[in-house]
Parts: C-alpha cells; structure tokens; sequence
C-alpha cells in the first residue's frame, strides 16, 4: 500500500533534512537517501527535532526549566549518537 499524500510531508521533510545535513555536514547524500527510504530515520530525525525544539523554548525560561533541559539535553546527544551511528552504518 502507497499512500499519495507522500507528497504532501515535502516541504517538512525538506525542511528536516536541512536541519541535519547542519549538523552532519559530511553525511548528506546519506540523509537525504535514509530520509526518503528508512521510517526509522525519519522517526529518529523528527524525535530530535521536536527534542531540539523543546529545549529551546523551555531555556527562554532556564531557571523554570533547568532539570528538564538537562533532561532534553541528554536525549538530544542520545538520538544524535543514534542518528550518526546510522548514517556511518555500512550497508
């Protein structure tokens, strides 16, 4: 089954790929091929975006938010050691 609103998730997806060819300059052609060809990359680069952004939104406010930016911080550097271990995986 293929769905024809893939399409549509263009413009985000483009979007997202940016965001991580910005932070893993080295690895494009592999993230643009990963986004377009692996849920679970997907998955994980969204998951770290809506890590990203959360952790910004919450240190406009630091010391209301302190220990859950730790928090975010951690999972941030978990799901980009994530991220990289799939873009240097050997196929």
């Amino acid at each position: 089954y293929h769905s024809n609103q893939s399409w549509i998730l263009l413009p985000i997806m483009q979007k997202e790929i940016n965001s991580m060819v910005q932070i893993f300059p080295d690895f494009e052609e592999k993230i643009d091929f990963l986004f377009r060809t692996d849920e679970n990359f997907r998955d994980l680069c969204s998951d770290y975006m809506l890590c990203a952004g959360s952790m910004q939104d919450m240190k406009k406010e630091s010391n209301k938010y302190k220990e859950q930016i730790e928090e975010y911080e951690e999972l941030q550097r978990d799901l980009q050691q994530e991220i990289l271990q799939m873009l240097t995986r050997k196929e």
